[in-house]
């Protein structure tokens, strides 16, 4: 094949990408139709994480308990924040949550956070829960005690990751906070995630070791735009 017959192949292909990726979108949760379907997508693209390897070993149990998890998560933000999909099939997930400044009346357990998840983890991850649970708590009074928009979970699916996909879900949600007048505050334990974030205008602004483990939290702030 000759270099000019190659360089033609390669700037069609270019431009497909280009035109499969202007048909795509992102496209905000409403309803519950396709609670299961984002539900899975964030088990399946989180159950190699550290974090999940971690808290719940065993893959198969890390699934089925993230599945359930992540459904109750999307239902409460449907209605208290916002969620983001992307691809159909659903392949990206981002949710976002509307938390409220922390009032001196409010419990230091609590902190004015949202209110509680049904309780899906096993009894033998108990105690790691509760770790790294403290340690969210400490980072909510230290980094976010004011009103914010919270990105809770956001995740990729292996296969359909470094195309751009969690850039188009992140700006959605800046849009969605920008709009009403939020900052941005998430917490990743993951150093990769960390330098993706401060590239898209976030800063650390506390960090905390999850004790008897080998994780750092760090949390992250954006400002208004």
């Amino acid at each position: 094949m000759s270099k000019a017959v190659g360089a033609l192949v390669l700037t069609s292909a270019t431009l497909i990408t280009m035109q499969m990726r202007r048909s795509e979108r992102t496209t905000t949760l409403t309803s519950l139709d396709q609670v299961a379907d984002a539900a899975d997508v964030l088990a399946r693209a989180f159950v190699d994480e550290p974090f999940s390897r971690w808290l719940l070993p065993d893959p198969k149990e890390s699934l089925s308990v993230h599945r359930e998890l992540f459904a109750a998560l999307i239902r409460l933000a449907i209605d208290e924040g916002q969620v983001d999909l992307w691809g159909e099939p659903v392949v990206g997930v981002a949710v976002w949550l509307e938390r409220p400044a922390i009032s001196a009346a409010e419990s230091k357990v609590t902190h004015g956070a949202r209110r509680e998840l049904p309780v899906v983890f096993p009894a033998h991850a108990a105690d790691r829960v509760e770790r790294y649970a403290a340690v969210i708590r400490q980072l909510r009074e230290r980094a976010r005690p004011d009103r914010h928009a919270y990105l809770d979970t956001m995740a990729v699916l292996p296969e359909h990751r470094r195309r751009g996909i969690a850039s188009h879900l992140l700006e959605a949600g800046h849009a969605w906070a920008d709009d009403a007048g939020l900052p941005c505050a998430l917490d990743t334990e993951t150093p990769s995630n960390v330098a993706f974030y401060r590239r898209r205008g976030y800063q650390v602004v506390a960090e905390l070791r999850v004790p008897d483990s080998d994780m750092t939290i760090s949390a992250m702030r954006r400002r208004v735009r």
